[in-house]
């Protein structure tokens, strides 16, 4: 059989993927029934219901008459080996708890840029800048506090798009960072530091 319509054909296989990642991790908790739903029983079925869905598409992309390439997305191996690399290195020298501040800053730069060079091996800059944008406010949101971690996010993301101008990014960063610690922090009281631990 020939793959006529290649988007659908790695759609499929991403769809797949992550349902059976999800059936697969959620095994280790209780399943319970639909009355009585255990932790697994959700991430379950809504895996499976992902995979069934990435089989359809997976399947569609042989009898499409859609015609689109297979290599749909650039495939750089030296960022998958570099990343690779990166993130084994931050895995085996996490730093204690009672680390310093800038000690796990460092790590979770290492980190995040082991993830952004995955990122990086596939699709256009704006993909994979704007994801490890993402990435990186996840890892800085305890070391820096949610206004900087917010800052990274949203400069990261602005300079993955097609216009970069800073009046504008510099706006939203601010309207953004003001919304965030009055919505989470004073007013769902989520316990998140507003700025660097070692300036509160």
């Amino acid at each position: 059989m020939k793959i006529t319509n290649g988007k659908d054909f790695w759609a499929g296989l991403m769809f797949i993927a992550f349902g059976l990642a999800f059936m697969l991790i959620s095994q280790n908790y209780a399943m319970g029934n639909a009355v009585r739903m255990g932790p697994a029983y959700f991430p379950t079925v809504l895996g499976g219901m992902l995979a069934v869905l990435g089989a359809a598409i997976f399947l569609r992309a042989f009898v499409s008459k859609v015609a689109n390439p297979l290599a749909v997305f650039p495939f750089r191996l030296w960022f998958v080996v570099g990343g690779l690399i990166l993130g084994v290195i931050a895995f085996y020298t996490q730093p204690p708890r009672d680390a310093g501040a800038v000690t796990q800053i460092a790590h979770e730069l290492l980190a995040g840029l082991a993830i952004g060079l995955l990122f990086a091996a596939f699709g256009p800059r704006s993909l994979w800048v704007i994801l490890f944008s993402v990435v990186l406010f996840g890892y800085l949101l305890k070391p820096l506090g949610l206004v900087l971690a917010t800052g990274a996010l949203v400069f990261g993301s602005a300079w993955g798009g097609h216009e970069f101008k800073v009046k504008e990014v510099t706006i939203l960063f601010v309207a953004l960072a003001i919304f965030s610690v009055y919505a989470f922090v004073k007013g769902l009281g989520l316990p998140m530091n507003i700025w660097p631990a070692f300036l509160e």
